[in-house]
């Protein structure tokens, strides 16, 4: 019952913000076409799924996490749940993300941003933000796991600067893809994220458009 309102509330957010705005919506047409409506609604219950926390199951070869990775994805899937699941597994997380008070100080933005670093530093996964350069090299090089979505206005416009970081630090780029099947969640680490991707597009956020490009 909580999830099926949690997609309710998520499907009515993604509506006002990304379908009844004329130029979003454009984008998203532009992006995916005739399947737009669907991707929304997708997208929706991914929202929904995440907001729920619910744990996932964990597949793929999880030793090449033991010394430390750079986890790469997309905004796909209910990738939200990846550091969650992995830190219950004992492994040290920590999150690369975009803060919107980076762009605007305004009040609304401030709340977004805690009210998202309260959502993901669950446990004791860590939150680190563009600016925490050092922070985020010392995280790796003694072991952590960094969690980054690389993903841009395209889907690897990010992953240059994430090569020159996992050389810096010796660590390697693993990537990762978590979605809903069955009723439940995977979390596939080691996947062919593109082959993915292909195999279902209605769970990438086709709406997304990166501000920092």
């Amino acid at each position: 019952m909580i999830q099926f309102f949690t997609e309710a509330f998520a499907l009515l957010g993604l509506i006002t913000l990304y379908w009844l705005q004329r130029a979003r919506r454009e984008y998203l047409k532009q992006r995916i076409g005739n399947q737009a409506i669907r991707n929304v609604y997708s997208v929706a219950r991914n929202i929904g799924f995440m907001l729920s926390r619910q744990d996932i199951r964990v597949q793929g070869d999880g030793k090449i996490l033991e010394k430390g990775s750079i986890l790469y994805s997309f905004h796909f899937g209910i990738w939200e749940l990846m550091p969650r699941a992995l830190e219950k597994m004992g492994y040290d997380l920590g999150v690369l993300v975009n803060r919107y008070v980076d762009d605007n100080h305004s009040r609304a933005n401030r709340f977004l941003d805690n009210l998202l670093e309260r959502f993901r530093s669950s446990g004791k996964v860590k939150v680190f933000s563009k600016h925490d350069t050092m922070k985020i090299v010392r995280f790796l090089n003694s072991g952590g796991i960094l969690g980054v979505l690389v993903d841009g206005n395209r889907f690897y416009a990010k992953f240059g600067k994430m090569q020159k970081l996992g050389k810096l630090c010796g660590v390697p780029l693993v990537p990762f893809a978590a979605y809903r099947k069955n009723g439940g969640g995977v979390l596939d680490v080691g996947c062919d994220l593109d082959r993915i991707v292909a195999q279902r597009p209605l769970d990438y956020v086709w709406f997304y458009k990166s501000r920092t490009d």
